[in-house]
């Protein structure tokens, strides 16, 4: 064996001591070149063949990827993907893991123990299980980052891990636009985080597809309530349909002919009843979230022209800045005059009136949705003063902000 690939074992075996991690390592050819279990047992629903381990990773040993890859298996496992490379070459994958994000529950064991029909083993799986390292979702990442830097000699910032993510060199366009948010749902558990689910379904509602990836909480579906103690594949599709009758309520609101939003429904209740995996599960979270707010969108953007539609989009995405009528009229090429007869003309109000309209919206949010001062918001927006921001909330809204802070405000106060 070379000795490049003796200094990897070297390293796997680092990896393993240090984190107390079960490592492999996994040449292009699909062989296994290194394992340390660690004093770690292997998962007893994989009978033990390695095959049936790295399969519910979807894992493909010839595969590369220039950034640290997190995957859950079907069973709820964690596990670390590292591509390794010596002078740009394709050395094979590091495999670190499995651990846990949160204790499984006693509940959630006999759900998957029934699921996969284990009762004749089942105090190996609650041991197996019981065994597991939990490492929460932000110190997993910061343990990539490191394997991926001692392998690979190149440091990564956290974000940029974050917002490469899980399994996105699989997924198509689409799935791409809303990979933190499948990521985020975790098989969609959202409904029990008030905050996170007024977030999403705001974006729902007026079809913001390219801001679902903002959304921060991440979500673990063990976290989740428990909908049926039978089957744990049960439960999530029991939440995943919650998930779809919320949505498809919110997209109405937004604007989606009911017509379109109950079929939508059906069809995708319909392929939630025909899923046996998880990861499946997780993956059409994500295309339900994706489909409804794409369908918002069109629908608004069809009540108006491409140019009040470029806009309205220019209004959102520098609702932070100070831009003001000319702003927008030099964004689409036009002049301010015959600008405000457009736009007066297909959205009955001045663009001045919809940039403060759409200002305040803004804070609306984030008076809900956060704990930043009134006075911090008053400056982020760049309103000129705060009797003047607190003179045009009340005039919008009808009640000044600190009384909608009051009445509206999702996060717990300390």
């Amino acid at each position: 064996m070379s000795a490049s690939f003796e200094t990897i074992k070297d390293k796997c075996h680092l990896v393993a001591e240090t984190f107390d991690l079960p490592v492999f390592f996994i040449n292009p050819d699909g062989k296994v070149i290194y394992e340390s279990l660690h004093n770690h047992s292997v998962n007893p629903l994989y009978e033990n063949q390695k095959e049936k381990f790295f399969n519910p990773l979807k894992f493909k040993p010839n595969k590369e990827y220039r950034f640290p890859i997190i995957r859950k298996s079907v069973y709820s496992e964690k596990l670390i993907l590292i591509s390794v490379f010596n002078n740009q070459t394709f050395q094979g994958t590091v495999i670190a893991g499995p651990t846990l994000a949160f204790p499984l529950t006693e509940d959630i064991i006999n759900g998957i123990i029934n699921d996969t029909r284990a009762f004749f083993i089942r105090d190996k799986v609650f041991q197996y299980y019981s065994s597991l390292p939990i490492i929460g979702a932000e110190k997993l990442i910061n343990i990539s980052v490191f394997i991926y830097h001692l392998f690979n000699y190149e440091l990564l910032s956290q974000k940029s891990v974050i917002s490469e993510n899980v399994e996105k060199s699989e997924m198509n366009t689409n799935e791409q636009v809303n990979l933190s948010v499948s990521q985020n749902l975790q098989s969609n558990v959202f409904h029990s985080d008030r905050l996170f689910e007024k977030k999403l379904l705001y974006l729902i509602k007026e079809g913001r597809v390219e801001d679902l990836n903002e959304l921060s909480n991440i979500k673990e579906e063990e976290t989740a309530s428990i909908l049926s103690k039978s089957s744990y594949l049960r439960s999530n599709k029991n939440h995943i349909i919650t998930l779809i009758t919320l949505v498809s309520r919110a997209a109405v609101d937004g604007g989606l002919h009911e017509e379109v939003a109950f079929s939508l429904h059906d069809r995708f209740i319909q392929q939630v009843e025909e899923l046996n995996r998880l990861d499946e599960i997780r993956s059409l979270a994500g295309d339900v979230l994706y489909t409804f707010a794409e369908k918002v969108k069109q629908v608004k953007d069809e009540r108006y022209s491409k140019t009040i539609t470029t806009c309205k989009d220019y209004i959102y995405k520098h609702i932070y800045d100070d831009i003001n009528h000319n702003d927008i009229a030099n964004k689409v090429e036009l002049s301010p005059k015959y600008l405000s007869f457009l736009f007066k003309k297909e959205v009955g109000i001045t663009v001045s009136e919809y940039i403060q309209q759409t200002k305040i919206d803004e804070v609306k949010k984030l008076l809900a949705y956060s704990k930043t001062p009134i006075s911090e918001i008053c400056s982020l927006l760049n309103f000129n003063d705060q009797s003047y921001f607190t003179k045009v909330f009340k005039k919008v809204v009808g009640i000044t902000p600190k009384q909608y802070r009051e009445r509206h405000h999702l996060i717990e106060k300390k």
